[in-house]
Order: C-alpha cells, then sequence, then structure tokens
C-alpha cells in the first residue's frame, strides 16, 4: 500500500515525501476522525485558512508533503480504532493535483470502506470521480467548495483550482450515480461573490443539479490573509474592508438575511 512509481513532478511545488505515524486523528468537525493524506495544497486558494491552522511557515501553494505510507496506517488503525465518520480533507484538499499520480486519497478509501467506515469529504477538485466505484460501495458523501460561479473569481482567488464547470459536472455525475453531495460557499467576500443577483444564481444552478443542502460561511481575516487578498481586491474596496474588519461595520449582521434565503450559515 506505499508508493510504487516514480515521485510526482508538479510545475511550481516542492513536493516531498514523508511519513506519517497516525492517520486518524480526533476531529473537532462533525465527524469523528480527520483525514488528510497530504499536508499543503497545490490549488494556492488567497483565502486559505489551513496555514494558520497547521502553523506551517512556508508559503501556501508552494508545497506539498505526500504521507506516502498513509494507506497503510490507515488499514492499521481502522481495525483498532472505534467506527466513527472519517472527514477526508479537514485541512488540505484530498483530491489535488499529486493525487492523480499517488493515489493516496483512493487507497484509503479502500481500507475504510473494507473495515466499514462511513465517510464525509470535502473537494473542489472533479478528480473526486475517479473513485465512484469505491464511494457506491460505503456510506459516504461528498461536498464540493463553490465559491462563485464567475470563473473570473475562481482564477483571482484560487488560481490553480479546478474550474467551476468542471466541479459542477462532477456534482452532476455523482448525483447521477446516487451519491449524496452538498455544497460549502465560502468564503464569502464582501463586495466580491457574495452580491444577491449572484448567490441566487449559484443556488438556482445548484438546485438544477438536485443539489438542496448548501451551506455559506463569510471569510475570516485570519492572520497573514488580509497582506494576501488586498492586493486582489478592487481598488474602490479596501476601506471598505478596513472597516469591516478592522472597524465597527457589520455588515455581516446585515447580510445574514439575504444569505439565510441561500442555505445554512455556518458562522
Amino acid at each position: 500500500m506505499e508508493l510504487e512509481f516514480e515521485k510526482v513532478e508538479i510545475e511550481g511545488l516542492d513536493l516531498k515525501e514523508v511519513s506519517c505515524k497516525t492517520a486518524l486523528s480526533r476531529s473537532r468537525l462533525e465527524a469523528d476522525y480527520a483525514l488528510n493524506p497530504y499536508q499543503g495544497c497545490s490549488h494556492g486558494c488567497e483565502y486559505c485558512y489551513a496555514p494558520y491552522v497547521i502553523r506551517d511557515e512556508r508559503p501556501w501553494g508552494t508545497f506539498l508533503d505526500v504521507k506516502r505510507n498513509i494507506p497503510k496506517v490507515v488499514s492499521q488503525e481502522a481495525k483498532t480504532k472505534k467506527k466513527g465518520l472519517v472527514r477526508i480533507g479537514s485541512v488540505t484538499d484530498p483530491y489535488q493535483k499529486a493525487e492523480r499520480e499517488y493515489k493516496l486519497t483512493r487507497r484509503c478509501l479502500k481500507q475504510l470502506s473494507k473495515n466499514d467506515f462511513p465517510v464525509l469529504i470535502q473537494t473542489k477538485s472533479d478528480l473526486v470521480k475517479r473513485d465512484v466505484d469505491i464511494l457506491k460501495k460505503m456510506e459516504s458523501d461528498v461536498g464540493f467548495t463553490i465559491t462563485s460561479l464567475d470563473d473570473d473569481f475562481r482564477k483571482t482567488f484560487e488560481p490553480n483550482a479546478p474550474t467551476v464547470a468542471e466541479r459542477l459536472s462532477a456534482i452532476k455525475e455523482l448525483k447521477e450515480e446516487g451519491i449524496p453531495v452538498w455544497v460549502f460557499i465560502g468564503p464569502l467576500l464582501p463586495y466580491e461573490n457574495d452580491g444577491e443577483d449572484d448567490l441566487n444564481r449559484l443556488k438556482e444552478t445548484l438546485n438544477s443539479l438536485d443539489v438542496e443542502e448548501i451551506y455559506l460561511d463569510k471569510l475570516n481575516m485570519r492572520k497573514g490573509i488580509w497582506h494576501k487578498i488586498r492586493p486582489l481586491l478592487r481598488d474602490d474596496l479596501e476601506e471598505d474592508y478596513r472597516d469591516i474588519y478592522f472597524g465597527d461595520d457589520d455588515y455581516f449582521e446585515r447580510k445574514r438575511g439575504p444569505y439565510s434565503e441561500i442555505g445554512k450559515l455556518v458562522f
């Protein structure tokens, strides 16, 4: 269950193969366990909170640690740990570019399925379609993060992530295969991707794909994020953002009503 092929090279990414001692860690995110086959991410999302959770000082989006032995560790732990829901991708996307070759997420799914562990997956990638054969045989549901229907927004804030069209196509295919799908719209950036017309259009698109379970969250200005997104905002928005995040503008309280018309708020 360990790596069986040559090291993968991904342009612009410092990729290292590492070993892990544990795989299924206790989770506080509506699951019993968290599983992250990778540390780091090739999507390069400018708003990502993960580096501040794992406290990694390396520039986010430029590195990836591949836990080459994690399927073996999952196999061992699944035989001894109490059955529980496993959240895959709680910190970094389990279906980022390297997964196409390493197949660590797929191999972990096989072990979890064999031991009857249910899974909850969150991703931005259509690569999850590859593993439908396993997901259909186990208790599973898949969540897609979609921040906007506007692919220009995606190019700006999620430069290396799969396109919006690719994610919508994956949702359609998974739903057709009978796999439960939900969508996370977030983070919501004031005046960028949270306009009522845009959100309504996104909701209508998701409903047309038979997706009813929708969650929304605001942009949380964690340490280090402001200096990354500030250059990407429209010139006229900097003062508004300073008032919202560092002043006394209760913007998100005013937006709770409109947001709630789209889905369930998680803030």
